[in-house]
């Protein structure tokens, strides 16, 4: 994720992102899809469903 890919999303969704700050969003852009593409490639057994409510 570079600063250009930060100013091209910010402008899609309307968000005024200092020119100063895109570098560090988009290093936690980064971390985030990082992590977000942990969780989708972890693997789930078949027999596994969603709860409806989480209860702790």
């Amino acid at each position: 994720m570079s600063e250009a890919d930060v100013e091209r999303l910010a402008a899609l969704l309307g968000l005024p992102i200092e020119p100063v700050s895109r570098a560090a969003v988009a290093e936690i852009l980064v971390g985030r899809l990082t992590a977000a593409r942990l969780l989708a490639e972890f693997p789930l057994p078949d027999d596994v469903e969603p709860a409806p409510t989480f209860r702790p």
